[in-house]
């Protein structure tokens, strides 16, 4: 459905071969059921020989546009009722040509709204409206010729998409009319339209098929005006990747229901089971009795029931969702485990887990500080978890630094530089436990962020940079040991360049030391790209070549940390962060971006459980082939 040049190859190729796809989905994840691998098809498959085996399908009833019929309807429904799950499924193709030319436009219609012709909002909703009737009652005919007792019941019981795409005709887009706020509302109304008559058929099921780019090229920006609609998603090259994409919100704000992918020369289809959260929590042993918590599913509306099948009697689960615990819990992690689903016919699992009794030690869990300052150095350890009174006992460590019972980290006497660790317990009240760790550096000089810049070559001349460090005390001075004489470090840490740079990367680095003897290293990295107004072209005696702008992307740090066993936000900050990067890490850890703003990228880290903790290394890849790096963090 992506494209219907696309659907008329394949439909091509399956004539030609006369093949018939078997599915053998116990290649899929054993957690997934075979229900949740289909295939969409319509009248560019028309007779091809189609797969079978399947988990379920797709049918759509228009002949590539709106009030239309796809010719082979009848024949593919038949085939979309012998698919695993028994569901059928239609999408229709939607669009929006405005009144010129179009003897489909409404003229004279007084509902659902009073249309006299124009161009204007109210005639639009009514044209989708019109749409929407045409595809309903193609998807009745098409039931009654295939036999159906109650086809009218079939047609409303049916899952239903709308699909948005470039392909068709959008005001938007005609040039007669173009990207205006008239023509963006338009287009909108028509989406409204069609909602609006498949909900007053009794029609549960309706959801949006349409790539992000493309819904906002012919929508413009809608907000959350359709977030409470599914979303059908595609351009994915992979299963894989398929199922990773359906962990974060939608285009249009809401729940990701399904993903497209290519699958033996037609469109596969993921369809996304219904995600749950919170996954975990923690409590006191002491408020284990009255602990509750409320299970939601993300983006979904309509009304979910929970059956549990795993955690009784410790944790219980009733039918809305509302997490209780039987009584006082001792020490220990509890979970909760059963399946969802929805009015509309979504599935899902859940799984939810409370630890008790345990003890958790917040930030800080590291400093630093001058050796001039170490003697007055004092930092309270924060924890989260505890009930009543708490007491910390230290069991390892240096001796110069010391832990009150009351978590108050202290040193004895100045400390020559160096690092320091200590580690203890932590007991409160009630029993809960747990362990704290704490690190402090002394006499070591930190150089903060930005340790990069980007700039082009026609402003080289004028660039300078501030360093700064932290950990000193008074006057830090800089000796640069490389990178001059293309750039040069004052012992004040200001980095200036003293000619015009051509493309390319220069750094440079050195030491740092303050008058109390603290001491550290500093690493800058200037990153220069060719003309922003201008290409740069240089000739030889036979050929002149042309080298484009190229936005090198750099990451500064990571914001958080990776969790082994969970699904966390983390954002990493830097440049040239555009269009949607892809970013990778080692195995059994996926990263899917949900924001892209240039300077900050926001991803939903997954982290199979059991994966050792430690420090790792995101790889981000850019469309135009261009890569960057930065280190991240993976804490228990």
């Amino acid at each position: 459905m992506f494209t219907q040049l696309v659907k008329v190859a394949a439909a091509t190729a399956l004539v030609a071969s006369s093949l018939i796809v078997s599915v053998n989905l116990a290649t899929a994840t054993s957690t997934v059921p075979s229900t949740s691998y289909g295939y969409d098809i319509s009248f560019p498959q028309c007779g091809g020989s189609l797969p079978t085996g399947v988990g379920f399908g797709i049918v759509g009833v228009n002949y590539g546009h709106p009030l239309s019929t796809n010719p082979c309807l009848n024949t593919e429904l038949q085939w979309d009722q012998t698919t695993l799950s028994g569901q059928i499924n239609f999408y229709t193709n939607t669009d929006n040509p405005g009144p010129a030319g179009n003897g489909a436009w409404p003229t004279s219609q007084q509902t659902p709204q009073v249309c006299s012709g124009g161009n204007t909002s109210v005639c639009a909703y009514d044209y989708g409206w019109n749409s929407a009737q045409g595809a309903f009652n193609n998807a009745i005919t098409a039931e009654t010729a295939t036999g159906s007792q109650s086809p009218i019941a079939t047609a409303t019981a049916a899952h239903w998409w709308l699909d948005v795409e470039t392909g068709n005709a959008w005001q938007s887009i005609e040039t007669i009319y173009g990207p205006t706020a008239t023509s963006f509302a338009n287009d909108q109304a028509v989406i409204r339209g069609e909602l609006a008559y498949f909900a007053s058929v009794g029609v549960n099921s309706v959801g949006i098929y349409a790539t992000g780019h493309q819904w906002g090229v012919i929508m413009g920006s809608t907000g959350n005006a359709f977030a409470s609609t599914p979303a059908w998603m595609p351009g994915y090259a992979t299963i894989a990747e398929a199922q990773a994409a359906c962990v974060g919100p939608s285009f249009l704000g809401g729940r990701v229901a399904m993903i497209q992918y290519p699958l033996n020369r037609l469109d596969g289809d993921f369809s996304c089971g219904l995600l749950s959260s919170p996954a975990t929590t923690s409590v006191s042993v002491a408020t284990t009795p009255t602990f509750t918590s409320q299970l939601t599913v993300f983006g979904d509306t309509a009304t979910v029931s929970y059956v549990q099948t795993a955690g009784a009697p410790s944790l219980l689960v009733s039918p809305t969702g509302l997490v209780s615990t039987s009584g006082t819990l001792p020490p220990g992690t509890y979970t909760a485990a059963g399946t969802t689903s929805d009015t509309m016919g979504n599935n899902g699992v859940f799984a939810f887990s409370l630890v008790v009794g345990v003890i958790t030690q917040n930030t800080p869990t590291s400093a630093s500080v001058s050796a001039a300052t170490s003697s007055s150095f004092t930092s309270q350890l924060v924890v989260a978890g505890s009930n009543g009174s708490l007491t910390f006992t230290k069991t390892a460590g240096s001796p110069s630094v010391v832990v009150s019972p009351t978590g108050l980290v202290s040193t004895i006497g100045p400390l020559s530089a160096g690092n320091y660790t200590i580690s203890g317990t932590m007991l409160d009240a009630s029993g809960d436990n747990g362990a704290f760790t704490f690190k402090l550096s002394v006499g070591l000089l930190n150089q903060s962020p930005p340790q990069f810049a980007n700039i082009t070559a026609d402003n080289t001349a004028a660039f300078t940079h501030r360093l700064v460090v932290t950990g000193g005390v008074g006057p830090v001075t800089f000796t640069q040991t490389t990178g001059a004489p293309t750039m040069l470090v004052s012992t004040t840490g200001l980095v200036s360049v003293i000619s015009s740079l051509v493309a390319g990367s220069y750094v440079v680095r050195g030491t740092m030391l303050d008058s109390s003897g603290d001491s550290g290293t500093f690493f800058f990295n200037l990153r220069v790209s060719v003309s922003a107004t201008s290409p740069t072209t240089t000739t030889t005696s036979t050929t002149t070549t042309t080298v484009p702008s190229i936005a090198q992307p750099v990451a500064y740090r990571a914001i958080g940390h990776a969790v082994a066993g969970s699904t966390v936000p983390l954002e990493i900050t830097g440049l040239g962060f555009f269009g949607r990067p892809r970013v990778t890490s080692h195995a059994g850890t996926s990263a899917l971006v949900t924001k892209d703003s240039g300077r900050l990228l926001t991803l939903r880290v997954s982290v199979k459980p059991r994966s050792r903790n430690g420090i790792f290394t995101f790889i981000i890849s850019l469309a135009n082939g261009t890569t960057c790096q930065v280190r991240y963090v993976q804490r228990p």
